[in-house]
């Protein structure tokens, strides 16, 4: 096989996986009823995606010392959680907006504090511990495996210098 064709038939299969991608996240996909017996028609995971791609985020601009830039991934996060505890108070049997508040509320005012005095090594320290909160809520919602860590890189086409 020719790497033209090789190349064509990658593209193919990548454009397929970002239209079910587009479809399953507007709910297109998944229109019956969850496990719980709600109503919910669209999924939890693009929020969660979200807030991984932004805490990623909010880490790498802790690490360049931008305080503008980490301060808006920190907002963008909480209002994301807002988002997530009016749209799925309960998922899959679990009390999915209670338990955000619960586990992510406490764990950000010592972050925000941080950020605002630009204690660099205080919100590196404060980030730990909202990595800590988001899985220990994996682990409440039988969702272990999906287990958070620290980035250890940029895969982002973004600069997080000041």
């Amino acid at each position: 096989m020719t790497n033209r064709w090789k190349a064509a038939i990658i593209v193919a299969l990548l454009s397929v996986n970002l239209v079910l991608g587009a479809v399953a996240m507007r709910g297109t996909l998944v229109n019956e009823a969850r496990a719980d017996g709600s109503s919910h028609t669209e999924e939890l995971l693009p929020y969660m995606s979200t807030q991984q791609r932004s805490m990623h985020k909010l880490f790498l601009s802790i690490q360049a010392k931008n305080k503008p830039l980490a301060e808006f991934y920190l907002e963008k996060i909480g209002e994301t959680f807002d988002i997530i505890e009016t749209k799925f108070p309960t998922y899959d049997n679990f009390q999915i907006g209670a338990l955000s508040k619960a586990m992510f509320d406490p764990a950000t005012p010592p972050l925000a504090k941080a950020l605002g005095a630009s204690d660099w090594a205080g919100a590196s320290a404060a980030y730990n511990n909202v990595v800590t909160a988001c899985n220990n809520c994996h682990i409440a919602t039988q969702h272990a495996f999906v287990k958070i860590v620290t980035p250890t890189g940029n895969p982002f086409n973004q600069s997080f210098e000041p």
